[in-house]
């Protein structure tokens, strides 16, 4: 008797243990299939934003993000048989904050998306510290990728078009480099003055009176006549007198 006891209670355990494991196995593919639902919903939304907003152009697409902000867990998609129909007014398309409609044709359900679209560009900004006459170059500046919104004056793109130039003040690190920080020639520099003339080089030498950025044009004191010209800068040792 004893040992019926026995098999019975193994036998109700090993019972309960496989209903133990159906019932887990059940709620893990039931959340997977929850999160696989979300994440093809979020897809296809941002997705839908991005067709929308680089219109097919390759170049304006290569310069934008998209992000849907996650679902929240309760939120149930239901199964349907027809793809999700997914549109935005074009006054929502014109903000950074996008609401976005998702419906399924099959039924009468239907959902608000909230997609986050931002525009970058390429930015030159500083790898490190740096203080008044650092001379700029490969090692203390790279390309970041940046958000339009967040520029708020000139910058630049390229980084061979500011190799040589000079800071004019102290920056941090991950700074972008605006045309007001810089002198490719800076007051008081020793520089090249060049003119053509009927076919003719002209070259001397002078000293700039101001700071100046390439094609700006900057007041320059001649070394030998000590006359004052006015010349356009042409790189970091040079100005050029239009003649």
């Amino acid at each position: 008797m004893k040992k019926l006891t026995i098999e019975l209670t193994i036998r109700r355990l090993s019972i309960a243990t496989a209903f133990c494991s159906l019932f887990l196995s059940l709620n893990v593919t039931a959340s997977e299939e929850k999160n696989l639902a979300h994440q093809s919903l979020t897809s296809a939304v941002e997705e839908y934003v991005f067709q929308q907003l680089s219109d097919g152009d390759i170049t304006l697409g290569n310069q934008l993000t998209v992000k849907a902000t996650p679902l929240d867990d309760r939120i149930q998609v239901p199964n349907c048989a027809s793809p999700f129909i997914i549109s935005a007014s074009q006054e929502a398309l014109k903000q950074s904050n996008i609401t976005v409609r998702a419906s399924c044709p099959d039924n009468n359900w239907y959902l608000y998306l909230m997609v986050k679209a931002s525009r970058v560009q390429p930015v030159v900004v500083l790898t490190r510290a740096v203080g008044p006459g650092t001379v700029l170059n490969e090692q203390n500046v790279k390309i970041v990728m940046m958000d339009k919104n967040l520029i708020r004056t000139s910058t630049y793109s390229n980084i061979d078009t500011i190799v040589g130039a000079r800071m004019k003040k102290r920056s941090r690190p991950g700074s972008p480099i605006v045309p007001g920080q810089l002198c490719f020639v800076c007051k008081g520099d020793n520089i090249a003055i060049t003119a053509d003339a009927g076919g003719v080089n002209i070259r001397t030498s002078g000293i700039a009176q101001q700071d100046g950025n390439l094609g700006d044009t900057i007041a320059v004191k001649n070394s030998k006549s000590k006359k004052l010209v006015h010349a356009q800068v042409v790189d970091t040792r040079q100005v050029k007198v239009q003649i």
